[in-house]
């Protein structure tokens, strides 16, 4: 196929570009550039990209890299586990054991990304939250997602992708964490806060003027790319003061 792409892998560590402030986006994490099929490609050009690139999808794009549909592991292997229509006999057993039938033979009777893929899409845009996206393939069962912009194919976001968020060093969390109570867009005013990092976890220590801060600096923390959990051991300097008694009503 001569349109087909390999996006550059992710890296993580000192090489990688710089980890965004809060939030996550899908730009952020999502493989550019993917690889792509035509919709004229045959079902033995896909197969031989998704072994030769081991991936489980391929999307399949018109002309201006409009997303037109996607090509999983799933539609390509219906061919073996369902009959054609020229196996009339073994397609009577199989029908009465396949719930689905009449969808995996349809797929089955096709030759070319066109005729197989599916078109009825769960995608995602670029500028979304991660933690929206991730929650979208949970629900949906999805292991990756095109990424559409104006209905232009942008990129792909897997489940892999979302796991180098986890995959952070405790140096670059410190660094993140320290812009972030620095920073007066994010971290509570008059706060002394203080932190430790171990293996993705931090405990903050300090105090933060308002019980109220306490909630937001610890959700805003959690947020930080690498953070697996956060222990909350800070202090309050202005305790919740109880409401004034007033006077009775007539």
């Amino acid at each position: 196929m001569e349109d087909e792409r390999v996006s550059p892998a992710n890296e993580v560590g000192p090489a990688m570009q710089p980890v965004p402030f809060l939030p996550v986006l899908v730009r952020d994490v999502m493989t550019r550039d993917p690889i792509t099929a035509e919709p004229a490609a045959t079902v033995k050009d896909i197969a031989h990209i998704l072994l030769d690139r081991d991936i489980r999808c391929v999307p399949v794009v018109d002309v201006g890299d409009i997303l037109i549909g996607v090509v999983s592991e799933s539609d390509l292997i219906c061919r073996g586990g369902y009959p054609t229509a020229r196996s009339h006999h073994l397609a009577d057993f199989v029908d009465g054991l396949a719930e689905h039938r009449h969808h995996w033979s349809e797929r089955a009777e096709g030759l070319t990304a066109g005729e197989i893929m599916t078109s009825d899409l769960v995608t995602c845009r670029p500028d979304e939250p991660v933690a929206i996206v991730t929650r979208r393939m949970l629900r949906m069962g999805v292991r990756t997602l095109p990424v559409v912009d104006n209905d232009q194919l942008v990129g792909v976001v897997s489940r892999h992708d979302l796991l180098r968020l986890f995959d952070r060093p405790d140096t670059e969390i410190r660094a993140r964490l320290e812009q972030l109570l620095a920073d007066p867009l994010w971290a509570p005013d008059e706060h002394s806060a203080e932190f430790t990092v171990r293996d993705g976890v931090v405990i903050l220590r300090g105090s933060v003027r308002r019980q109220s801060d306490v909630s937001v600096l610890v959700a805003t923390v959690r947020q930080v790319p690498g953070v697996i959990e956060v222990v909350n051991r800070l202090s309050v300097q202005e305790p919740n003061r109880p409401p004034r008694n007033l006077p009775p009503t007539n």
